[in-house]
């Protein structure tokens, strides 16, 4: 007699045939294959950047002149330093500009002239010999002018030349005699 027959036969081992059957098709579903793969990317740290600057003659004068005549100059130099930790742009402008005669301005007659003598060299000071120009003009006419991006730790020197211009025989610049004028230069940096 065939499987099949018996189990026609046999309501009791129909039913346990089923079972065994519905059991393993369990068992093949229940254990089928899994795959499964996982990474991680842990300690994500994030941390900011500090903006700080010394300035070689901070509160201070970069340059004074007294007595100053026609056709007469003074100079100066100040070293700025990005002490910060990363590079920023730096600019440098002028404020709190003060004229003693304010009918005849020195600060519209004096010229400044304002270069980047270039990076220290560790602690040696570059030369003031062939500077790249920053501003040449009046000091009144003088506006905000972009130094550049500066890396952290490097340090500028910058040179001032103030001059008295010759306005000519004849007196032309009787006017100015005996005038003052004073001004603050501002260097910042922003990121």
């Amino acid at each position: 007699m065939s499987p099949l027959a018996a189990l026609r036969r046999n309501p009791k081992r129909r039913l346990g045939a089923l079972s065994v059957l519905a059991v393993a098709g369990a068992v093949a579903v229940g254990s089928g294959a899994n795959y499964s793969s996982a990474s991680a990317n842990p300690a994500n740290t994030f941390a900011t950047g500090t903006l700080s600057q010394v300035n070689s003659k901070s509160n201070a004068a970069v340059l004074t002149a007294t007595n100053l005549m026609p056709s007469q100059s003074a100079n100066g130099t100040v070293d700025i330093e990005n002490t910060g930790s990363a590079a920023a742009p730096f600019t440098l402008a002028k404020s709190a500009v003060t004229d003693s005669d304010t009918t005849n301005k020195l600060s519209t007659k004096l010229t400044l002239v304002i270069s980047d003598c270039g990076l220290w060299s560790g602690a040696t000071a570059p030369s003031c010999t062939s500077p790249a120009q920053v501003y040449s003009g009046t000091i009144a006419a003088m506006g905000t002018q972009a130094l550049g991006s500066f890396a952290a730790n490097a340090k500028h020197r910058y040179q001032f030349v103030v001059t008295f211009p010759d306005g000519g025989a004849g007196g032309a610049d009787n006017a100015f005699q005996g005038d003052n004028m004073s001004v603050q230069f501002d260097w910042s940096a922003t990121a």
